[in-house]
């Protein structure tokens, strides 16, 4: 009869496993995506009285579609229906993937439509943009814990 301490005994975590803070990493892009989602409906440009929604700029419906995967995504593992490496890695691209296209949505509307000021951009836009960085930033946080869990 062989027996085992507890002290032998050794669980390999995976990423996002029991800590307060990958609890937290969690949440917050479930939350920014769906906030992000939500924000695509706000007022982006202001053009001569009338106002455009984030929707119908150049990268918004990618933008949009991205935000709601990701939350979809996260949702999942929320209800602990998807808690592989699987999970971590497809969040992670999503995470990145929202946000970068964030980012290049508001780019795109400055430097790639000649509006020349950011005087036609409303608050629908910056909004979006803040969270397309919260998002990109929260993409580095998960590469760095699976860079960790990987090594």
């Amino acid at each position: 009869m062989v027996e085992t301490s507890d002290a032998l005994e050794v669980e390999e975590e995976e990423p996002g496993d029991g800590d307060v803070a990958s609890g937290l990493l969690a949440l917050l892009p479930l939350g920014a995506g769906a906030a992000l989602f939500v924000s695509l409906f706000l007022p982006w440009l202001g053009l001569g009285g009338q106002t455009q929604s984030g929707w119908s700029v150049p990268l918004g419906v990618e933008f949009g579609l991205v935000a709601l995967a990701l939350v979809l995504v996260e949702l999942l593992a929320l209800a602990g229906a998807w808690t592989s490496l699987g999970f971590e890695l497809v969040a992670f691209c999503l995470t990145a993937a929202a946000g970068l296209l964030g980012v290049s949505a508001v780019a795109n509307l400055r430097w790639g439509l000649q509006f020349n000021n950011f005087s036609l951009f409303q608050y629908g836009a910056w909004v979006g943009l803040a969270l397309a960085i919260v998002l990109v930033g929260l993409a580095v946080l998960r590469l760095a814990a699976l860079r960790r869990w990987a090594q």
